[in-house]
């Protein structure tokens, strides 16, 4: 006869659980890249972005994805002292004005730089995209206009009174306007 105290009780023990794993880092974020930026999927993300930095006083950021269409009923308004930046990245991101809007209209110092964006579409008396009146700087990469019109000036963009204006990589296609089709910078 075996005695009880030959036999090893620990084979009849539950298994002990397995060591604890650190914790799994998450996922890294999607974009945005740059810390500070928002992410917008429509307009009224980056209407909001420009409201959440007038009220902290900050700038305004502003990141779309790759590959997303914005499809504007009205434009973005930026009138503070501020920089509004909004751009995208790779392939970039399209902004559609739909035969109906301009997408950014640009005022009381607001500075303005673009980068990897494709405006489409845009509609306005002065600028069909992009209207910057007593602007502060305007600044734009890899950006293209196509098919967009004003009725007046400045089928693309229409700039007055404004800052500097540096565009590098920037296509004009097809836009229309009473005078300057593509720009009008004075």
């Amino acid at each position: 006869d075996m005695a009880l105290d030959d036999v090893s009780l620990s084979r009849f023990a539950p298994p002990s659980p397995p060591p604890s794993l650190p914790p799994s880092p998450l996922s890294p974020p999607l974009p945005p890249l740059v810390p500070g930026e928002a992410l917008a999927h429509t307009p009224q993300d980056i209407r909001d972005e420009i409201n959440k930095a007038m009220d902290q006083g900050r700038n305004a950021s502003v990141f779309i994805p790759p590959g997303a269409r914005l499809a504007f009923s009205s434009n973005v308004a930026c009138s503070g002292d501020m920089l509004l930046s909004v751009r995208s990245s790779g392939e970039g991101a399209t902004l559609d004005g739909k035969k109906s809007s301009n997408m950014f209209d640009i005022s009381g110092g607001c500075s303005l730089y673009l980068e990897a964006l494709h405006f489409v579409d845009g509609r306005g008396a002065y600028g069909g995209a992009v209207f910057a009146y007593g602007a502060g700087d305007i600044a734009m990469k890899d950006v293209s206009f196509t098919g967009c019109e004003a009725s007046e000036s400045g089928g693309g963009m229409f700039v007055e009174n404004s800052g500097d204006v540096a565009l590098e990589s920037a296509r004009f296609v097809e836009c229309t306007s009473g005078t300057q089709a593509a720009l009008y910078l004075n």
